[in-house]
């Protein structure tokens, strides 16, 4: 049986295989030993980056397991060691950003960027836990599950930041009633059979709950202020202190983009003026670096283009494109690995293929003209899998926002097993 043979077989297997199955997103930033069993399957498959899930998947992840799930409305859901999420129900469309997104976390650490449906209405996401329900209202949320209870912690944005962001919140619920968490840092604590806690400060849980999610704790330049009864200066300084310590952190994730909560030291005029000078298109490396602060990741993941094998190309089984970039503003680099691995990725679920290059750091401090990374070997490679040379990345001026979206262009080719792929996709940060 020769090559295309044997593809047509594995990829009638998988369809076979998939029928009744719904992707709803993709794995990426994986490590150690993770899996998961779709519903009616009767054994996992291992989830490596780039990989779809489905609708119901039960995932797990092993004693140095970590993972991020990113749903296709841009929601990302990051687990850490010896944790369980089942993906309960995922709605999206995409040309209204309605539908509806529930899942549910029984064992272990865990944290949540909401996406484009909770953004559209908040109502329609919820996060299961073993002992109560956490209703979402557009934000960053972390927390651990036990067998004795649960904690939940808001990681932002909160009520003073300079990203532009409407202020997040998270109820957590059940049958003996409900708190709701507003201040950044702040969470509370549900057991069975026992109603939520008063919500209290747990900033230094909240940074422990990051650790284990592979995560550096953002360092303390300072000690928090003394908090003092009734709402002093002093007390509210302190929750300052600790909700930015907790934000250094939490911000730096898929589609998200938040600077530091000081913000005495912005002039927001100034700002607004900067941000309107900014011609929509490509951005150039001067509009990226006009962004001063902060950290962002940009997220791709979007079904796009085709494939070729021996020279027979296939549109009606496309390629997913999927794609992470760290960028650090502040040190103006992108690229290589920190709370995620930055990377490009295709798959092809059909025919069971996939490859992936990862983008290695580098800075953008010195670089002039339109702001395009290509992969390509050079006399210092930038990316470490050839095939992926001639690939592009492209930051976007949008709304007057200095490199809001990133355009990767796809081109693959492997010439020693006459495979080539080409496709595109975009993402944004908030």
């Amino acid at each position: 049986m020769n090559l295309i043979a044997l593809l047509c077989a594995a990829a009638a297997a998988a369809a076979a295989q998939d029928t009744a199955l719904t992707r709803i997103g993709a794995a990426g930033a994986v490590k150690g030993a993770v899996s998961a069993v779709a519903p009616g399957a009767a054994v996992g498959r291992v989830l490596e980056s780039g990989k779809p899930v489905f609708l119901n998947d039960h995932v797990t992840t092993g004693a140095a397991g970590r993972l991020q799930v990113l749903l296709l409305d841009q929601t990302v859901f990051t687990m850490g060691p010896k944790s369980d999420l089942v993906l309960d129900e995922f709605v999206y469309d995409p040309a209204t950003n309605a539908g509806k997104v529930a899942a549910s976390v029984t064992k272990g650490v865990f944290r949540f960027v909401t996406g484009k449906v909770a953004r559209k209405d908040p109502a329609n996401m919820k996060v299961k836990l073993p002992a109560g329900t956490i209703g979402i209202r557009g934000t960053i949320a972390a927390g651990e599950v036990s067998d004795q209870s649960s904690t939940v912690i808001l990681l932002g944005p909160g009520a003073r930041n300079n990203a532009d962001e409407n202020p997040g919140e998270v109820a957590v619920s059940n049958a003996g009633g409900e708190v709701t968490i507003t201040q950044p840092g702040f969470g509370t604590t549900v057991a069975q059979g026992q109603p939520p806690a008063a919500v209290t400060d747990m900033s230094g849980q909240a940074v422990q709950i990051l650790g284990a999610l592979g995560e550096q704790p953002p360092q303390q330049t300072q000690a928090a202020p003394e908090t003092t009864e009734g709402g002093s200066a002093g007390g509210q300084a302190g929750q300052d202190t600790a909700a930015g310590k907790v934000l250094a952190v939490a911000a730096d994730d898929v589609s998200q983009l938040s600077e530091s909560l000081n913000t005495d030291t912005v002039n927001a005029a100034q700002e607004a003026a900067k941000a309107a000078e900014l011609a929509a298109g490509i951005s150039k490396w001067d509009d990226v670096r006009s962004v001063e602060a902060g950290t962002a990741v940009y997220s791709v993941f979007q079904p796009q283009g085709g494939m070729c094998f021996g020279g027979i190309c296939s549109s009606g089984a496309p390629i997913d494109v999927s794609a992470t970039l760290l960028v650090d503003f502040g040190a103006r680099t992108y690229g290589g690995e920190g709370q995620v691995t930055s990377d490009v990725s295709i798959l092809n679920s059909g025919l069971g293929f996939s490859d992936s290059t990862m983008i290695l750091p580098a800075s953008f401090a010195d670089l002039t003209g339109d702001a395009v990374i290509t992969l390509a070997p050079g006399d210092i490679p930038n990316h470490t899998n050839s095939n992926f040379d001639n690939t592009t990345l492209t930051f976007r001026n949008r709304d007057g926002i200095a490199a809001k979206d990133l355009a990767v262009v796809v081109e693959y080719n492997d010439s020693l097993s006459s495979v080539s792929a080409a496709g595109a996709a975009t993402g944004s940060r908030p």
